[in-house]
C-alpha cells in the first residue's frame, strides 16, 4: 500500500515534521501554518478566530501571537486559560490540533521583545481602538491620520500600552495525516516535563 503507509514511521518523525512547519510558519507569511485557528472558551461556548503565528519554541514547546490588550480574547483567557490551536497543511495533507495553557504578556520581557520586532506599519493596529467595539458605520478603528501611511516611531509608541503577546504552553498535539488509502493519527502529551506518545485510530 502506498501513500503514508508506504514505509515505517516513528512518532519522532511525525513530531519533527510538525515542529519544522511551526518554524516555517513563523518565518514565512505564505506558509499554511502562519495563520492558524485559535480557540478560547467564553461562557461555556467555543470562540474561534484566525491569528498570526509569531513565535515558536521547541523546548519547552510553546507558541505565541500578538493581540490588542483590549480584545475580548484576553478576558476569555483570564477566565479559562485552556486554549486550542488548529493548523492545517494542504500540500502535505495533515492537521495538527494543539491544546495548552495560555498566558498573557503585557509588560514583561517577551512583550518588549515582540514589540521591538514589530514593524511600524503593523503597530498601527495597536494605536487604534480595541476590537469588538460597536460602531455606527464600518470602521478600521485606527486614527484617520495614519490609515494610509506608516506611523512615525514617536506615533507608534502610543500603541505599546495596547500591545499584548499571548503565549501557549503546549500540553497536547493531536496529528492527523490524511490519505485516501487510510489516515494515520498520533497523539503527543506532555506532563511534568515528560512526553508520552500514542497511536490513535483516525
Amino acid at each position: 500500500m502506498s501513500g503514508i503507509w508506504q514505509k515505517p514511521v516513528s512518532h519522532g518523525d511525525i513530531l519533527k515534521k510538525v515542529w519544522k512547519h511551526m518554524d516555517l510558519g513563523v518565518l514565512q507569511s505564505k506558509h499554511p501554518f502562519h495563520t492558524p485557528v485559535f480557540g478560547t472558551v467564553c461562557d461555556g461556548a467555543p470562540e474561534l478566530r484566525v491569528v498570526v503565528l509569531r513565535r515558536f519554541w521547541r523546548s519547552p514547546a510553546r507558541l505565541a501571537f500578538h493581540a490588542h490588550s483590549g480584545s475580548p480574547k484576553l478576558a476569555h483567557i483570564r477566565s479559562n486559560p485552556t486554549v486550542n490551536w488548529v493548523f492545517y497543511h494542504p500540500g502535505e495533507n495533515f492537521q495538527a490540533r494543539i491544546s495548552g495553557l495560555a498566558q498573557i504578556h503585557l509588560d514583561d520581557e517577551l512583550a518588549d521583545e515582540q514589540w521591538d520586532a514589530t514593524s511600524l506599519f503593523a503597530r498601527r493596529c495597536y494605536i487604534g481602538k480595541a476590537p469588538s467595539g460597536v460602531s455606527k458605520k464600518p470602521t478600521h478603528g485606527m486614527p484617520d491620520e495614519i490609515v494610509n501611511r506608516e506611523p512615525t516611531p514617536e506615533e507608534s509608541r502610543e500603541g505599546r500600552k495596547n500591545f499584548a503577546v499571548i503565549s501557549t504552553q503546549i500540553v497536547k498535539v493531536d496529528v492527523m495525516e490524511l490519505d485516501v488509502r487510510g489516515h494515520r493519527r498520533s497523539l503527543f502529551e506532555w506532563s511534568n516535563g515528560e512526553l508520552a506518545m500514542k497511536w490513535l485510530t483516525p
